[in-house]
C-alpha cells in the first residue's frame, strides 16, 4: 500500500492550503482509499497543478532558459552569472544540480519539477479511474483531461529543452535510459488527444472561478504548437503515432471559432504597466506612456489569455515565493543604491536584472516597421514601444547626472540609473513581465496591493506581490499557428489589424516577421528559431550571431559587446541543454549526456568568453 502524501504536498490554487496541507491528507490517505470525495479528487488536481508554478525561474523554468538564449535578450545580471552563461549556452554550477536548498526549502530545477508534475499525474489518473464517486461522467472526464493536458506540457517541456527523456507512466520508480524523441512525442501527442476528446467544450474568461485551469482549447493550441516545433525542428510530415496536419488543422480551427477567445481591441492592454492603480494617486506619479496612450488593463485573465500560470496575494511568504509571479521579478532591472529608483524609474519595480533587451533586436524591429504596411495614419508597429522599456542610461557614480547611453524611443518613458555591478545594461528593458509599482498609502508598493486591498498578503515585498498572470498560451499565438498551418492569411492579418498593420499576402516571412514583434519576450523566439532552422540549425545560429555590433554598460562603464559565436555553441549542442550531473549520477550512467556539455562549456566570467 503507497502512501501518497509527497504527491498532496503542493501549494493550492484552487482550494485552501489551510484545508489541503492536513495532518489527515498527509499522513493517512493511500492510494486505496483516496480520494474518497471530489473534493479529495480536486485536492489531487491540484497538486499536479501546482509544480507549473516555480520559485526560481533560474534553475526551475523554461521560460528562463527560452527568454535569455533567443536573440531578443542578453543575460545580464552580474559578470559571473547564470543569466550571462544561458545567453552564451553555457552552464555554471546551477546546471549541475535537480535543484538546491535555500535555508530550509527545496528549490527544484526544471528537470525535478517536470519529474515531479509527471508522477503526480501518473498518480492522479490512476487514482481518478478508480475512484467510484464521481457525480458525473463529464466531471470525471474534466479530471481526467486537464492532468492528461499537464502532464504533456510537462513532457514537452522536457523534449524541447533536452531530448529525448525518459518517459514514466506509472508510479514504479524505475531507473530508466532516455526514450527516443520519437517516443516522448508520441506520448505527448496521445496525451493531448485524450485531453481534447475528454474536456468539454468549455473556455473559462474573465471572473470564472475555473480560471486557471486546462480546457480543451488550450489541448487543441498545444496540439498546433507541438506538431509545429516537432515536424519543422526534425524535418518530419506529422506526430509520431498518426496525428496528421490535416487533424491539427481541424483542432486549431475549432479553437479559434468555437472557444470564445479573442484579440483584446489593444495589444498594450494585456500588460500590467496598463493597470489603473498606478495612475491612481494623489502625488502625482503617473506613467505617462500609458496615460498618453489611453492604456487600461485587461485584468487577470483576458478573452486573450489560452492558458496561463496564476498568480495571486494572499498566502505569499518567503516559503511560497511562487505564489508570486516570479518570471516579473526575475526579469526586472536591479535597483541602484542612492538613485531612488523606484522614484525616479516609475511604474517599473526592481529585480533582479535578467535579459536586457539586445539592441540589435530593436534596431531589428525598428527597421521592419518602418517598411510594414499600416492603416490609420500610424507611422510605427505600437508594439514596439509597447513591449520595450526604454531609457536613458546613467551613470551611478555621478548621482545619476551622467548619460552613458540614449536609446530612449519614447519621450513618455522614465529614465533608469544603471546599477554599479551589473553587466549588458543596454537602456532597454522588456516590460511585459516587470514589476509594475503604484503610489499607495504614502509608499511605493506592487500595483496589486492597491488593486485588491481586501486581499492582504502574507508578507508585503515587491518580490512577492507581483499578480500578473504568466501567459503560457495566447489566442495571438493561436490565429498565428492557423495561418501557418493552413497557409493562408487570415490569422496573420487579423492580428496585424488589431496593430493597425495592414494586410499582407500569406508568406511564411510573414508569419516569422509577426511572430517575432506580437510574441516578443514570451520565450516563444528561441523555440521558433530551432523548429524554422530545422536540423541544420543554421537560421538559428545565424540569428543569434547578430547579437553584436552594439555597445552595453558592464559595471557603469560603456563597453563593446564580445564578438560571440553563439552559431559554433549552438551546433555544438544541436540546441539541447545539459541534463543534471547529479541525475545522471543518481542514475548510475543509465541516463547519458547531451553533447557539448563538457568542461568546455562552463562559464566563470564574461571576460572570459570568446
Amino acid at each position: 500500500m503507497k502512501k501518497i502524501g509527497i504527491l498532496l504536498f503542493a501549494m493550492c490554487l484552487f482550494v485552501s492550503c489551510e484545508d489541503f496541507l492536513t495532518p489527515d491528507v498527509l499522513t493517512t490517505k493511500t492510494a486505496d482509499n483516496y480520494p474518497a470525495t471530489e473534493k479529495e479528487a480536486e485536492e489531487m488536481l491540484t497538486g499536479v497543478y501546482s509544480q507549473m508554478l516555480f520559485q526560481d525561474p533560474e534553475v526551475s523554468s523554461q521560460f528562463y532558459i527560452a527568454q535569455l538564449a533567443g536573440d531578443e535578450c542578453l543575460g545580464g545580471n552580474t559578470i559571473g552569472s547564470n543569466n550571462c552563461a544561458t545567453n552564451f549556452l553555457m552552464y555554471t554550477n546551477l546546471n549541475l544540480h535537480i535543484g538546491y536548498n535555500e535555508g530550509e526549502n527545496w528549490v527544484p530545477g526544471m528537470w525535478n519539477r517536470d519529474y515531479k508534475l509527471i508522477y503526480r499525474a501518473n498518480v492522479a489518473l490512476q487514482a481518478f479511474e478508480n475512484f467510484k464517486g464521481w457525480s458525473s461522467e463529464t466531471k470525471k472526464n474534466t479530471y481526467l483531461g486537464e492532468v492528461y493536458f499537464l502532464r504533456a506540457y510537462a513532457y514537452n517541456e522536457l523534449a524541447q529543452t533536452f531530448g529525448g527523456v525518459p518517459v514514466r507512466l506509472g508510479t514504479d520508480m524505475e531507473n530508466l535510459p532516455r526514450a527516443s524523441v520519437d517516443a516522448v512525442y508520441e506520448q505527448i501527442a496521445s496525451d493531448l488527444k485524450n485531453a481534447i476528446e475528454l474536456l468539454p467544450n468549455n473556455a473559462y474568461l474573465g471572473d470564472d472561478p475555473m480560471a486557471g485551469h486546462a480546457t480543451k482549447y488550450a489541448a487543441e493550441a498545444m496540439m498546433a504548437r507541438v506538431f509545429l516545433f516537432y515536424t519543422g525542428r526534425y524535418a518530419k510530415t506529422g506526430l509520431p503515432g498518426g496525428i496528421n496536419k490535416q487533424q491539427v488543422i481541424t483542432w486549431i480551427d475549432d479553437c479559434v471559432n468555437n472557444s470564445g477567445h479573442d484579440l483584446i481591441s489593444d495589444q498594450r492592454n494585456l500588460w500590467a504597466y496598463s493597470n489603473n492603480a498606478t495612475n491612481d494617486n494623489t502625488a502625482g506619479y503617473r506613467y505617462q506612456y500609458a496615460v498618453n496612450n489611453g492604456l487600461h488593463w485587461d485584468g487577470l485573465n483576458s478573452a486573450e489569455t489560452v492558458f496561463a500560470n496564476k498568480h495571486k496575494l494572499k498566502g505569499n511568504s518567503w516559503t511560497y515565493t511562487w505564489y508570486s509571479n516570479t518570471v516579473a521579478q526575475f526579469f526586472s532591472p536591479p535597483n541602484t543604491d542612492g538613485a531612488e529608483t523606484p522614484k525616479n524609474s516609475y511604474p517599473f519595480g526592481q529585480g533582479w536584472g535578467a535579459g536586457p533587451v539586445s539592441p540589435a533586436f530593436v534596431d531589428e524591429w525598428k527597421a521592419w516597421s518602418a517598411q510594414t504596411p499600416k492603416t490609420a495614419g500610424v507611422t510605427e508597429d505600437p508594439r514596439l514601444s509597447g513591449s520595450i522599456w526604454s531609457y536613458d542610461a546613467l551613470d551611478p557614480n555621478n548621482a545619476g547626472s551622467k548619460l552613458l547611453i540614449d536609446r530612449k524611443l519614447n519621450a513618455d518613458e522614465p529614465n533608469y540609473t544603471v546599477n554599479k555591478i551589473y553587466v549588458e545594461q543596454t537602456g532597454y528593458s522588456q516590460k511585459k513581465y516587470i514589476n509594475i509599482n503604484s503610489y499607495y498609502n504614502g509608499q511605493f508598493t506592487a500595483f496589486g496591493l492597491q488593486l485588491y486591498p481586501n486581499d492582504p498578503p502574507g508578507v508585503i515585498s515587491q518580490s512577492l506581490n507581483n499578480i500578473a498572470d504568466l501567459v503560457l498560451i495566447r489566442f495571438a499565438d493561436v490565429l498565428l499557428m492557423q495561418s501557418e498551418l493552413k497557409e493562408d492569411a487570415i490569422g496573420l492579418n487579423r492580428v496585424r489589424a488589431r496593430s493597425h498593420l495592414a494586410p499582407v499576402a500569406y508568406s511564411l516571412d510573414a508569419v516569422k516577421n509577426e511572430r517575432r514583434y506580437e510574441l516578443a519576450f514570451e520565450a516563444i523566439r528561441w523555440f521558433d528559431l530551432l523548429r524554422w532552422s530545422g536540423p541544420s540549425l543554421e537560421e538559428a545560429g545565424n540569428a543569434l550571431n547578430r547579437q553584436n555590433g552594439f555597445t552595453v554598460i558592464n559595471q557603469a562603464s560603456v563597453v563593446p559587446m564580445i564578438q560571440y559565436d553563439y552559431k559554433a555553441r549552438l551546433k555544438a549542442t544541436q540546441g539541447y541543454w545539459p541534463v543534471p550531473l547529479s541525475e545522471i549520477d543518481l542514475s548510475n550512467g543509465v541516463l547519458e549526456q547531451n553533447p557539448g556539455w563538457g568542461a568546455e562549456a562552463f562559464f566563470t566570467s564574461w571576460n572570459n568568453v570568446h
